[in-house]
């Protein structure tokens, strides 16, 4: 009876099968991962897997004196922490066509003391799964990504300890994830970011005091919502910024001081906060007497207003929250430390007529903004295709948009012209009116003919007797 009952105690069969899974796992071991087979040609390392898939490579602790290391061709590699530390006179480091790389920290780490040259550092068609903190740490003169993808990307995973380094080069990479201060505390002479894809938003500081010596080149990406100060830059002597695509830009995105040139060009900001070229401004440095032109050519903003109080319908009728509804157009603020060069700036926005000011003749807007460059903001006019009958978006200046659609004030100058017009016609038919009765009263009256009073005082009657002498009767 009391082996039935143990029988039916669940607690012992949990212990059982506890135990068996202990043994087996005694008896099965991990499967350790390849290393790389690596060979020497003189200076050169080269580590080469060969595209075989069938399992998860590591690359060895490299040691000696070396000037180059290549590795290519793995569909999945690590490289673990101090992978390259114990090299000496190393001056470059090369990956090629990785299918996942995983970058543990300080993996490709160069102590400053191991070796008196420069690093230069290049990646090309290498998809990176994670870029842990430190992970490309030292004497580092250039690095390079070319290709591939990066999905996670930690804080300080770039970092180096040169006082100068050359150059910062992301091209035709897809960006998935950069955490705050990836990209932290350190000078560059050119850092160019061309033709990427960053499919997640970027985050406050992934570039964080960071000084660009000579120029930043950003042309030709396409990023999703760019958070406030998500450019903290220190320093940029020379800014290019063209053929972007923006899906937002919020806040002081970009925040730097200026010392030599700034060129925005061709580039569609998407919803575009009033501030978002606020942060920049003119470095200390600038000495010449006019000041510091900055050229924004050709680029299109749309303005925004947050709110958590409305909430949009989808199609599927899902409510959603912190929707952003198209606001009146706002002015953008720039620092009044630029010349400010503006042409062909286009508004994804209607104009609002309500935001002109009325009490001048012609109308003007209220905002300094939008009147001193009504000829150079561009703002939409709906015209209906004159084939396909489709409405067809053009962009026009403002002054003609208001001309053309801001006719308020003269509706309320014929209003007020037809008003007098219409008093004084009043006016006429009544004083004809008067006329006309008075004649008719003036017909009805008899007439009296009244001598005049000279007439009395100027007649006389005069009464004169002749001497005709006796008539012969009287005899």
């Amino acid at each position: 009876m009391q082996n039935i009952k143990n029988l039916k105690d669940p607690t012992r069969w949990i212990c059982s099968l506890g135990i068996l899974s202990l043994i087996v796992l005694g008896q099965v071991k991990p499967a350790e991962l390849a290393k790389v087979i690596c060979r020497d040609h003189d200076t050169t390392i080269t580590c080469d897997c060969n595209n075989e898939g069938e399992q998860n490579w590591v690359l060895p602790q490299l040691k000696g004196a070396v000037d180059r290391i290549e590795v290519r061709n793995c569909p999945d590699l690590i490289v673990e922490t101090h992978t390259v530390t114990h090299t000496e006179g190393l001056r470059k480091i090369r990956f090629q066509h990785i299918g996942q790389l995983v970058l543990h920290e300080y993996g490709l780490s160069v102590s400053r003391y191991a070796s008196n040259k420069a690093l230069i550092v290049e990646f090309e068609d290498v998809n990176f799964h994670l870029i842990d903190s430190h992970a490309i740490n030292g004497n580092i003169d250039e690095i390079s990504f070319v290709g591939g993808s990066i999905e996670k990307m930690q804080p300080f995973g770039f970092t180096t300890i040169k006082e100068r380094a050359i150059l910062l080069k992301l091209e035709d990479v897809t960006i998935q994830r950069i955490e705050s201060q990836a990209f932290k505390k350190f000078s560059v002479e050119q850092m160019i970011i061309a033709n990427c894809h960053f499919t997640g938003n970027l985050p406050t500081r992934a570039f964080y005091e960071v000084e660009v010596l000579n120029e930043l080149s950003i042309r030709n990406n396409q990023f999703l919502e760019v958070h406030s100060l998500a450019f903290a830059l220190k320093f940029i002597s020379k800014l290019s910024l063209s053929e972007n695509r923006f899906v937002s830009v919020d806040g002081e995105w970009l925040e730097a001081p200026i010392r030599d040139a700034i060129t925005m060009r061709s580039n569609d900001f998407g919803i575009t906060s009033d501030i978002a070229f606020k942060g920049l401004k003119v470095h200390r440095d600038y000495k010449l007497s006019e000041r510091l032109e900055l050229r924004f050519h050709n680029n299109t903003v749309r303005s925004w207003l947050p709110t958590s109080s409305v909430i949009a319908v989808d199609g599927l009728g899902k409510g959603q929250e912190n929707a952003v509804v198209v606001a009146s157009p706002l002015p953008l603020h720039f620092h009044d430390g630029f010349s400010l060069s503006l042409r062909e700036v286009r508004y994804d926005n209607a104009w609002n007529c309500d935001q002109l000011d009325r009490s001048v003749e012609p109308p003007l807007p209220r905002a300094n903004f939008f009147r001193q460059y009504s000829e150079q903001l561009l703002f939409q006019r709906q015209a209906p295709e004159r084939w396909s009958g489709t409405e067809v978006n053009e962009f026009v200046p403002l002054r003609q948009i208001i001309a053309e659609q801001c006719h308020v004030a003269s509706y309320v100058a014929y209003i007020v012209v037809g008003s007098v017009l219409l008093s004084l016609l009043l006016v006429a038919i009544l004083l004809l009116l008067w006329w006309r009765l008075a004649q008719r009263r003036k017909r009805r009256k008899l007439d009296v003919v009244q001598p005049e009073p000279r007439t009395y005082k100027e007649t006389q009657i005069v009464y004169q007797i002749e001497n005709a002498g006796l008539l012969k009767t009287d005899m």
